[in-house]
């Protein structure tokens, strides 16, 4: 008789939603990666083929990494998002993921590990607006795989016309009120932005209504108060330095001109406690630091 490879998958997931968050024994994996890993501290089975794994070797920093592991029948995993895994030696049919590395393509696993679920009905799935997060948390690092992020059409003051792309996710626009803002994603503010400067974004009527941490929107910010989360911003992406889409000489003048306390504090604590540059003025540079 003819084995439904798709019902046993399903059955299986099913069992495991079932039971404890599908945890299970070390010793029971289908795997043997203590020489490459060290000792398996936690297992979890998360979806047919696809295993979460805690392992912990003596003397790394950190002491223990978070994998997932997908074997080569992972139903669920396309080849695409097995080509973002890394090999191991000796274990051919196995790609693993770090969950704590950016860039790993974790998100890619998280995404299609849930789509399967959905896809195939299952029940006792985890609320299907996780699939969006995984989605857009993924994009941040993945576009070639999600898509960048999409530029917002509307913002707290008027429709986009058009719009400059800072990062993916980062959107310099200009409304149809002839103003510019600065619009940025919820996967970048909410990392990369400080709350003091989080607090001076504005958010859209949707947004505030059903909480932007339950809709994971974006924030604009004016012109004027745009200046701080930029160069918040280029302290972490060296690409914005890079790409000259920001003027920062002239960046840095709207600063000192604007926020003349932040740049006295900033400047305090660098000569105090960090290897940062000093924000300081550039005679000449002005201070218009992004055009169309």
């Amino acid at each position: 008789m003819k084995r439904d490879i798709k019902k046993e998958r399903i059955v299986e997931l099913e069992k495991i939603q079932k039971s404890s968050q599908g945890k299970i024994f070390p010793a029971d994996l289908p795997f043997d990666l203590t020489v490459e890993l060290g000792e398996i501290v936690a297992a979890e089975l998360k979806s047919p083929g696809v295993y979460y794994i805690g392992a912990k070797k003596e003397g790394d920093v950190p002491s223990s990494t978070e994998l997932y592991v997908v074997t080569a029948d992972a139903p669920a995993i396309s080849e695409k998002a097995r080509a973002y895994g890394k090999e191991l030696p000796g274990h051919p049919g196995l790609r693993i993921y770090d969950i704590l590395q950016p860039g790993s393509g974790r998100f890619v696993i998280d995404f299609e590990m849930r789509r399967y679920q959905i896809k195939c009905h299952l029940p006792e799935i985890e609320d299907k607006d996780s699939l969006y997060t995984a989605a857009l948390y993924g994009a941040e690092e993945h576009p070639d795989y999600f898509g960048a992020f999409p530029v917002p059409s509307f913002t707290p003051r008027g429709f986009t016309v058009r719009h400059k792309t800072i990062l993916n996710g980062v959107y310099w626009l200009e409304t149809d009120h002839c103003e510019e803002m600065l619009a940025i994603c919820y996967p970048i503010w909410q990392a990369d932005i400080t709350l003091s400067e989080q607090n001076h974004g504005e958010q859209l009527e949707y947004d505030r209504i059903h909480g932007i941490d339950n809709t994971l929107g974006y924030l604009f910010f004016s012109k004027r108060n745009s200046v701080i989360p930029l160069y918040e911003l280029s302290l972490l992406h060296s690409e914005m330095k890079e790409s000259g889409v920001i003027d920062m000489a002239a960046l840095l003048n709207a600063i000192c001109e604007s926020y003349p306390e932040y740049t006295a504090i900033h400047n305090e604590e660098v000569s105090k406690f960090d290897n940062r540059e000093f924000i300081k003025e550039t005679p000449g540079a002005g201070t218009d630091f992004i055009k169309f």
